[in-house]
């Protein structure tokens, strides 16, 4: 929802990368109708259709911005739509990928995932690792890609703030996302330092409530020591993070990138994380990186940052030190705009 209270990471990088980009005054997102849209985006809503699902509202956009004389969209993490929307409209399209873009199962969907691929002028990806994984199921693709990451407006991100003894876990209630190994690591710290507590702020709760469940079951005995909200507002995450001494983000599964960690970072929270597929490049050397399956060294890495302020300033000064220099936003929307341009200039525009 392209709105601040139910916005994701995708939706939150979009309005980023419009906002800084040296082409904001000319651009419009096209998204779905949404109560409280962004401030300062300007916005053009489309109508549910009846029939067709996204290929189908992909078309009408792509009608649509035939009609108002566009001259190039981006189109956010959906291959088949950014390919029917270049169809109908006749525009470069460049897609932005936030997820993983897996290899064709069989000849037919190699067939058409390269058609799709072709009728693109070029292609984004959250990470380096994205990028690297779609090099290698699509070798022959010939659009101009880039890795272009979620960025932040350093401005308005602090890590200056006093700390709180909280422990922050923040990300969709769902299994890999690594929350009940974050859960049961805390516990066991929590119950031998009594001046600690910890906060989980989780979103797409009705998702898995099997997973909602053992949360809350895992965290019963220690009381209000632990809270668990759902579907918090983003300024309100935000906040959390300001004040939150230590961070934790143990996906299972590769990130394509890891919003959550450079907002951790961004605000000056040592972190601890499984580093997997785009979090290590979000972290770097600069959080500790542990194996989520292991119960025992996941605790041990929290234990340690607990337990050493002089480690967590360290952590704290490198994280946001590395946020500064590699993903500041007005960076990152400077190499959305060079793509945009090399896209126009791939189609003749």
């Amino acid at each position: 929802m392209f709105g601040p209270k139910g916005a994701a990471s995708v939706e939150l990088c979009v309005r980023d990368l419009v906002g800084r980009s040296r082409f904001a005054g000319s651009t419009r997102v096209v998204c779905p109708k949404v109560d409280e849209p962004f401030a300062g985006v300007a916005i053009e809503t489309v109508p549910k259709v009846a029939f067709g699902g996204n290929l189908a509202k992909a078309w009408a956009v792509g009608k649509l911005l035939r009609r108002r004389g566009v001259d190039v969209a981006v189109v956010e993490n959906h291959l088949p739509a950014a390919a029917i929307v270049a169809t109908a409209s006749g525009l470069p399209v460049v897609l932005h990928s936030h997820a993983y873009e897996k290899a064709p199962s069989g000849g037919l969907k190699r067939i058409e995932r390269d058609f799709e691929i072709g009728r693109l002028a070029g292609l984004a990806f959250v990470s380096e690792d994205c990028l690297a994984r779609f090099r290698k199921n699509f070798p022959d693709a010939r659009a101009p890609m880039r890795a272009i990451p979620n960025g932040l407006d350093m401005a308005d991100w602090s890590a200056a703030g006093a700390k709180e003894k909280m422990l922050l876990s923040v990300g969709r209630a769902l299994d890999d996302k690594g929350h009940r190994e974050a859960m049961a690591a805390i516990a066991r710290v929590l119950e031998a330092r009594p001046g600690w507590g910890a906060r989980f702020i989780l979103s797409a709760v009705d998702r898995e409530p099997d997973t909602v469940r053992a949360l809350r079951d895992m965290a019963g005995p220690l009381g209000e020591r632990i809270v668990i909200d759902a579907d918090r507002p983003y300024a309100e995450v935000k906040s959390a993070w300001a004040k939150a001494a230590v961070g934790m983000v143990l996906t299972r599964t590769p990130e394509p990138f890891g919003r959550t960690a450079l907002e951790a970072l961004a605000s000056g929270a040592a972190l601890v994380t499984s580093g997997l597929g785009g979090l290590a490049e979000v972290c770097g050397p600069d959080a500790l990186t542990v194996d989520p399956g292991d119960r025992r060294a996941v605790a041990a890495a929290l234990a340690s940052l607990v337990d050493s302020e002089d480690l967590r300033r360290k952590l704290a000064l490198a994280g946001r030190a590395r946020v500064e220099a590699l993903y500041d936003l007005p960076i990152v929307a400077a190499r959305m705009d060079d793509l945009i341009e090399a896209a126009l200039g791939r189609r003749g525009v």
